[in-house]
């Protein structure tokens, strides 16, 4: 029989108990994956255009260990990204912030400019410390919708925000209301951005705050979930997990990924 797992890039967290039909199918691999098909649909972009510019990569010293999550640009001085990225497992506490540093429009080896980051703000009923998780690499489902944080910059950064958009689950369920994209920086290219565009985006309603979506991703905690309509670009959530069929010395099938809503994140940033 097989059950659901959650990932948490890089834990990975098992729940027992099914969360609805596969949204997408893919053959079972003896490793998680993000990727939702048989072809891999993110494509590298040029961080030299906006939106594309305002996405970041932050870099995070764990100890002596870095950990690389993906960032927005949301203020001047401001980046949106997923609070997990500041977890430091090994001391059961979270990174100072001037262990926390950003990079905008990262491509290879050019950039549009980075900062340290001074401060940062994140749900204070977000449980991520061991004992708050069911086993010591797995974290309460639950807790997706707290898995955000902002980050306040020492230096501005010279870029144009993208702004962030409360969406609806009778938005969605009223047809597309333009086209959906993530972009990040993953685990298997940390150096450029990566862009899944047409992903397809679903809410319930009895899970506010929670976005879930079918756009591949691999390791790309706290990139951002866009929507594009006519010429604009806005944030409508972040990425934060991949539920996956696991089936015992078959292996792991990805059946969708879920992100933290916007609509639980703008309270913090008016």
């Amino acid at each position: 029989m097989s059950r659901s797992v959650y990932v948490f890039f890089p834990l990975l967290a098992i729940v027992g108990a099914l969360f609805g039909p596969a949204l997408g199918e893919r053959a079972y691999s003896n490793a998680p994956t993000g990727i939702f098909g048989e072809k891999d649909q993110r494509v590298q972009i040029s961080s030299d255009r906006w939106p594309w510019v305002a996405i970041g990569r932050i870099n995070v010293i764990a100890g002596t260990t870095p950990q690389l999550c993906t960032g927005t640009v949301i203020g001047s001085r401001r980046v949106l990204t997923a609070a997990q990225c500041l977890f430091d497992g090994r001391i059961n506490d979270w990174v100072k912030p001037s262990s926390v540093h950003v990079v905008a429009g990262q491509d290879k080896d050019k950039n549009l400019g980075h900062s340290a980051v001074e401060s940062f703000l994140k749900p204070a009923d977000f449980a991520y410390r061991l004992q708050d998780r069911p086993r010591w690499d797995a974290i309460d489902p639950k807790m997706i919708r707290r898995n955000w944080a902002i980050l306040s910059l020492r230096n501005e950064l010279p870029v144009k925000p993208i702004p962030l958009r409360i969406i609806t689950s009778s938005e969605l369920s009223a047809g597309s209301p333009g086209e959906f994209a993530l972009a990040g920086y993953a685990a298997d290219r940390e150096y450029v951005l990566s862009v899944h565009r047409g992903c397809a985006i679903t809410m319930d309603d009895s899970d506010p705050g929670v976005l879930t979506h079918m756009c591949d991703t691999v390791g790309q905690s706290g990139a951002p979930i866009l929507l594009f309509k006519d010429d604009g670009a806005t944030v409508i959530g972040i990425h934060s997990s991949i539920v996956y069929d696991f089936e015992p010395q078959v292996g792991y099938r990805p059946k969708f990924a879920q992100g933290v809503s916007v609509g639980e994140i703008e309270p913090a940033v008016r």
